[in-house]
């Protein structure tokens, strides 16, 4: 065998491997395609809750008066003088005006409850 012939051998090789590839990725391009379909089928972000069939809504999100940690992460950033970070953390938590999100840590940092 000479070299052209070791070099034919290989471009085979490769093509082969690379073939391969392509058809696994589109395999899974198929897949995720029938999950976004089935998740636009239930409505997507804005109907029945987001959901997609089998997966139920975390129960924070169900109802946000019982969000996980937040209260402590709040009370913690308070505790350390962060009360600007803590209104941020509000605010993305809530998706409370500026405004509001001060008035809320302001009540919290005078002993005001959570909820």
């Amino acid at each position: 065998m000479d070299n052209t012939d070791i070099i034919a051998i290989l471009a085979l090789v490769l093509v082969l491997l690379l073939m391969l590839s392509v058809f696994r990725l589109k395999k899974r391009v198929t897949e995720l395609e029938s999950q976004l379909a089935q998740r636009d089928a239930y409505g997507g972000p804005a109907g029945a809750g987001g959901r997609m069939a089998g997966i139920p809504t975390p129960l924070f999100v169900q109802n946000p008066e019982i969000a996980p940690d937040l209260e402590r992460r709040l009370h913690l950033l308070l505790a350390e003088g962060k009360k600007i970070q803590a209104i941020k953390v509000m605010r993305e938590a809530r998706n409370l005006s500026l405004k509001d999100a001060k008035d809320f840590i302001d009540n919290l940092e005078q002993g005001g409850t959570f909820r």
